[in-house]
């Protein structure tokens, strides 16, 4: 099952910064292990998008609080929606790596 995680951020840039690394390597796990199809930012730097890919809403909830975002108190709340379609453009898209 595909689950969207909309996860809001607190607004300090140097606290975010500060995580950054090891939030990253948390979820290159993710991303490499097949669990997280797509992430991002939101451009207003408010919070994130993640598209998972679980067994169940649970396993979800799991892997962001698992985030050392949440731990560092950077990822503040977060909603889990389930996808019932997922309609993905064949076109390759660049992957903005950080």
């Amino acid at each position: 099952m595909k689950i969207a995680a909309i996860i809001e951020y607190i607004q300090d840039k140097k606290k975010i910064k500060a995580t950054w690394p090891a939030h990253h390597a948390y979820r290159q796990g993710f991303l490499e292990n097949g669990r997280l199809r797509a992430a991002g930012p939101f451009d207003d730097e408010s919070g994130a998008l993640w598209i998972l890919e679980v067994e169940t809403i649970e396993e979800a909830d799991k892997i962001v609080k698992g985030d050392p975002f949440v731990a560092a108190g950077v990822s503040v709340s977060w909603k889990l929606r389930p996808l019932s379609t997922v309609v993905v453009s064949p076109a390759k898209v660049p992957i903005k790596n950080e």
